[in-house]
């Protein structure tokens, strides 16, 4: 004769008072952090702050779409140099770009020693720091805060984030640069 199964209530009312008696020994739960998702962009991670508000979906941007502009202003024109860095910007960061994030992190690189400090040993073109730099930020490691300066960061979701699931800001990098004498901002 083959063996009926239990029913799933009575069972669950059968281990109910032993799972009772487990959590007074051993005590709460401990808050579990989510786990991570499979992002593919920075734009997944929902990054909070002014500078990640605003996210350019650059339409176009393509081999083909460069060459129509290569004929259309010339190879030396400042819309080529445009368009290159909007390529490079799409290869790195997928369809969305914080355009001001990545403005003022390339500010920053430009106006404060973050690249000394990306490259202590020094062994590194400004080239290479600039492509280090956007590949940490795209990963979401870099965090450019409400008032300008960068940040090291660990995204939600992942091993050593913050347990409610919030952004942890581990070391600030660089302070926004102070405003020049005589100039607007």
């Amino acid at each position: 004769m083959a063996r009926r199964q239990a029913d799933p209530a009575v069972r669950r009312a059968r281990e109910a008072p032993r799972r009772a008696a487990a959590a007074q020994r051993i005590g709460p739960r401990p808050p579990r952090v989510p786990r991570p998702r499979r992002t593919e962009y920075l734009f997944d991670l929902k990054l909070p702050g002014a500078f990640y508000a605003d996210w350019e979906q650059p339409t176009g941007a393509g081999e083909r779409f460069l060459a129509k502009v290569v004929d259309d202003f010339g190879a030396d024109s400042p819309a080529v140099a445009v368009m290159r860095v909007l390529l490079h910007y799409r290869e790195t960061y997928g369809p969305s770009i914080p355009m001001k994030a990545v403005g003022q992190r390339e500010l920053l690189l430009n106006e404060t020693d973050l690249a000394a400090r990306l490259s202590p040993e020094g062994g590194l073109t400004d080239d290479d720091v600039r492509a280090q730099a956007h590949a940490l930020h795209a990963r979401g490691l870099l965090f450019v805060a409400d008032d300008g300066s960068l940040w090291r960061t660990v995204p939600p979701g992942t091993p050593y984030s913050a347990p409610d699931g919030r952004w942890s800001l581990v070391e600030q990098l660089v302070r926004a640069p102070t405003q020049r004498a005589g100039t607007a901002t």
